[in-house]
């Protein structure tokens, strides 16, 4: 069966989750906004969307306990330009003192979730599955006309 209609609204939908994540994660132009991206499935009606794998991170927060890895801990210092905000007239924290102070805060804290995603699903998806049913239906109207067009004219 063909499926014209059920594809344009998912190719929609495919569009407007990423922008939707985008806005929701409020960090324009950080390497995770960047990294959301929404594809088509191959052979399949349907599409992925995905994104760095610390967005469920970020989404769903970070209990205390564990130290995080403080390569990547340092990778996101640089990345991001941070610097320490040590007394006035002191020297720079170094990138490996950075880092241990931030893991050290993770470590005891944790981190809050952000539920951007969640957030995202809780508003689109109401929508987002009438108008695949109704788009679905519209597909099967149109299979069923071929076909009782093709039967009527038979007799």
């Amino acid at each position: 069966m063909e499926t014209k209609y059920t594809k344009k609204v998912l190719d929609n939908y495919k569009k407007i989750l990423v922008e939707e994540l985008k806005r929701q994660l409020k960090k324009p132009n950080s390497n995770l906004e960047k990294s959301i991206v929404g594809r088509k499935l191959t052979g399949k009606d349907g599409f992925s969307i995905s994104m760095n794998d610390y967005g469920l991170n970020v989404n769903q927060g970070r209990s205390a306990g564990k130290f995080p890895n403080i390569d990547r801990l340092k990778d996101w210092i640089i990345r991001n330009g941070i610097k320490s905000r040590t007394v006035k007239d002191s020297k720079p924290s170094s990138l490996d003192s950075l880092a241990y102070v931030i893991g050290r805060s993770i470590a005891q804290k944790g981190i809050r979730p952000t539920r951007f995603i969640d957030i995202v699903i809780e508003k689109v998806e109401p929508k987002l599955t009438i108008d695949i049913a109704n788009a679905y239906l519209k597909d099967l109207n149109v299979e069923l006309d071929k076909k009782l067009k093709n039967v009527g004219s038979k007799g």
